[in-house]
């Protein structure tokens, strides 16, 4: 008898104690759910500011600047025997397990005179170089965050609200697609050079046979020089020569208003007159794929889409990105990148987590 309530205790003892090793399942469970809840909110937000913009509405960001969550842990054991005097005793063990989470969101809205100056200033060369030098394409990033190349035009009125004519587009895709091309072939590159005062920024020309086609048609476009191999990037200086190439960058605002023609509008918001339609020289509505359908397509549809990697429900319409749509994904992912270039500070950029595990 006295054994068998020794393992009883011990029994009892053993689920109190597992219960102390719980905490870093708790974890390892969380903080992949949050992680995965923090980045789909990010995207959420980011498709639904580019659809407010398409309607004409305000963009409003909030950020995530601390998460605590608390685990409340409360387990007990109760050991009971029965002895009788005619030998038939009995045992029992019961134990419970109570637990409970308690998870806190601080929000803190973006706004105030420096988040305002910071989304509406231009994107700087060095953002534009530092994102071309980690991987992302030429292509897309120039694309995105430039609205004139050495005169080239790329949809710069779409820098804002959406305009009644149709832009001027399609000699700056050439442009970029050929600076891209060369890239790729490694006929072209762009450097940075640093000194006591400022960094400075060129495109370097490598004028081989197999080239000489490519450098000829971007040198035609772009005006350029084929005497010399260094270009240097001057920006907004609206002084082109074949010597440098001026660039002329958007603001993060700006390239949230160009993505957001990108938005496919529903037939019926648009004869109800809730979106403003631009019309090309043969006053016919515009097709905007033509300017945004290598960067970002944003669907409509009527119900809660099935495939999609995110999506919002705007104005009674579900407006979505699909998942396999990588194009369009990677844009959105730049698009987080430039964000957090332009709009947020050094210091402080990212929700602190606090995981409590009380017993």
């Amino acid at each position: 008898m006295l054994k068998t309530k020794v393992v009883l205790y011990i029994a009892a003892i053993s689920i109190i104690s597992g219960c102390s090793q719980l905490g870093p399942k708790f974890i390892e469970g969380s903080r992949t759910q949050y992680n995965i809840a923090m980045s789909r909110t990010e995207g959420e937000q980011m498709l639904l500011n580019l659809v407010r913009l398409r309607y004409g509405d305000a963009p409003y960001f909030l950020e995530a600047t601390a998460l605590n969550t608390q685990f409340l842990l409360a387990p007990s054991a109760e050991a009971s025997s029965v002895l009788d005097f005619n030998g038939n005793n009995s045992y029992g063990l019961k134990g419970k397990f109570a637990y409970e989470e308690k998870p806190t969101v601080t929000y803190t809205p973006l706004r105030g005179e420096n988040f305002v100056r910071k989304v509406l200033s231009q994107i700087s060369l060095d953002t534009i170089v530092l994102l071309d030098a980690s991987g992302w394409s030429t292509e897309r990033v120039l694309s995105l965050s430039v609205e004139n190349l050495n005169g080239l035009d790329n949809a710069s009125q779409a820098s804002g609200p959406t305009p009644l004519e149709a832009p001027s587009y399609e000699h700056f895709q050439a442009a970029v697609t050929t600076i891209d091309q060369l890239q790729n072939k490694g006929g072209l590159q762009f450097k940075t050079a640093h000194n006591d005062h400022a960094s400075q920024y060129s495109m370097i020309t490598n004028q081989t046979p197999e080239n000489n086609s490519l450098l000829l048609k971007l040198a035609k476009l772009l005006k350029l020089n084929l005497t010399q191999n260094n270009y240097p990037l001057v920006q907004s200086t609206y002084q082109a020569s074949g010597d440098t190439i001026d660039i002329r960058t958007r603001s993060f605002m700006g390239v949230m208003y160009f993505l957001a023609h990108a938005v496919e509008v529903p037939e019926d918001h648009i004869t109800s007159g809730r979106v403003r339609v631009t019309l090309d020289s043969a006053g016919l509505p515009f097709d905007w794929t033509e300017v945004t359908g290598n960067l970002l397509t944003i669907e409509a549809s009527e119900q809660a889409p099935s495939n999609y990697a995110v999506a919002v429900e705007y104005r009674n319409k579900w407006f979505y990105v699909s998942d396999d749509d990588i194009q369009s994904k990677s844009t959105l992912q730049l698009l987080g990148q430039l964000f957090a270039l332009q709009s947020r500070k050094s210091s402080n950029s990212a929700p602190v987590l606090t995981l409590p595990i009380g017993g």
